[in-house]
């Protein structure tokens, strides 16, 4: 039966390399941009460098002399272990260490080419190079792990953990290379390349579909936020609403809690796009959107659910805490202009506040007595909150 060669698994290890490379360059060109991407790619070709610079080493077939070819590797492979900590960095939105990485790579460089240890010596070669990976794989789990995403923690950690086990296992060799157990890497000394090789195509391998996972799964959740967002405001859309409206009612229906509905709708808006612009219409509903966000109480949930109106659940209010709360918003909108450009823009907004209750109302007829509550702000003088007669004494009810 054949046994496994390091030359075989030195180009085996490259090409998994390879593949990693693209696959993400085909991520990026399908329209991910994300610049993580293109690092990991970079990263996926160098390490694909390094381990044919390393097989040409252990051949002795170098077109270059032996020290700088093996000086070429170390560096090609620390650079592309130091790409995938700097496109963790750009996905995570930290600061990247570039520079740092770019400046240890000369180093690296420096010490094959003229340090005589780093090309004589195996063992301090490999230990060295090993302590590093294995700052640099720290380095990357600490991010990946502190991640603040429930979302994507589980694919995060999985790459995580490929990371911080390749480095284990590269520390293992270097133990392993010090004991005075592993052959060389130089010419004819080839046995203890062998599970390195190995486990660099498993890692690359393993490495590969964890990226690809995660980044897929961040686009999706993108793809889910967008569609339940409103994309101007950040704040949730209509499509959300009536889940969250049916959870929050549900809550109530199966407890004592109360629930109570604010309707916001911004005065004559279509007199602020005919005299400013469309630009600065959108700077006011961005504006109003973040001053709802300050001004409700955590635990409330707010959405735009039109071209100019805001609607907050109010779960745990009644109708009584329901008005001041929505006095409290429209006081806000009101008292301080919104500013687009140099131009000071007042605003004022009507709002319509309702209770629900489980006895006599759907969704349908909350929304409704919303509208019409609304409905009697506008037509009360504009800027001011109306709040909704309770069902039970309404004329007609049930």
């Amino acid at each position: 039966m054949p046994s496994l060669d390091a030359y075989t698994l030195a180009v085996t290890s490259a090409l998994a390399a390879l593949f990693m490379a693209i696959t993400m360059g085909g991520i990026f060109l399908a329209g991910n941009r994300e610049h993580a991407i293109a690092d990991w790619a970079l990263a996926g070709v160098l390490f694909c460098l390094g381990h044919m610079l390393g097989n040409l080493a252990m051949a002795g077939t170098v077109v270059i002399d032996l020290r700088t070819t093996i000086a070429l590797g170390n560096t090609s492979i620390f650079l592309a272990y130091g790409l995938i900590l700097v496109g963790i960095q750009e996905h995570l939105g930290h600061r990247r260490s570039g520079a740092m990485i770019l400046a240890m790579a000369l180093a690296i460089l420096a010490a094959g080419l003229f340090w005589p240890g780093m090309y004589a010596n195996t063992s301090s070669r490999v230990g060295l190079l090993a302590t590093v990976y294995m700052g640099l794989a720290i380095a990357c789990t600490f991010m990946l792990w502190r991640a603040e995403d429930r979302m994507l923690a589980g694919y995060r950690k999985a790459v995580a953990l490929v990371i911080l086990g390749n480095a284990v296992l590269l520390s293992l060799r270097a133990v392993y290379i010090a004991l005075g157990r592993g052959e060389s890497a130089e010419p004819g000394g080839v046995n203890v390349m062998v599970p390195a090789f190995l486990s660099s195509m498993v890692f690359y391998m393993a490495l590969n579909v964890a990226l690809a996972l995660l980044l897929f799964r961040r686009k999706e959740a993108h793809l889910r936020h967008m569609a339940r967002h409103d994309a101007l405001t950040g704040l949730l859309n209509r499509y959300s609403l009536e889940e969250y409206a049916a959870r929050e009612m549900a809550r109530v229906d199966r407890s004592d809690h109360q629930l109570s509905v604010v309707l916001l709708d911004l005065d004559n808006f279509k007199r602020i796009n005919d005299e400013h612009g469309h630009a600065a219409g959108d700077r006011v509903l961005v504006e109003a959107a973040d001053r709802v966000r300050e001004m409700i109480r955590e635990g409330d949930i707010a959405f735009r659910v039109g071209g100019e109106e805001f609607l907050v659940l109010l779960p745990g209010a009644d109708g009584r805490e329901a008005a001041r709360i929505a006095d409290r918003l429209r006081r806000s909108l009101a008292d301080g202009p919104f500013r687009y450009r140099s131009t000071e823009i007042r605003v004022s907004t009507s709002v319509g506040v309702v209770a629900y209750d489980p006895v006599h109302d759907n969704w349908e007829s909350l929304q409704r007595r919303a509208d019409q509550a609304l409905y009697r702000a506008k037509d009360g003088g504009r800027n001011r909150v109306e709040l909704a007669p309770d069902r039970a004494s309404s004329p007609g009810a049930a």
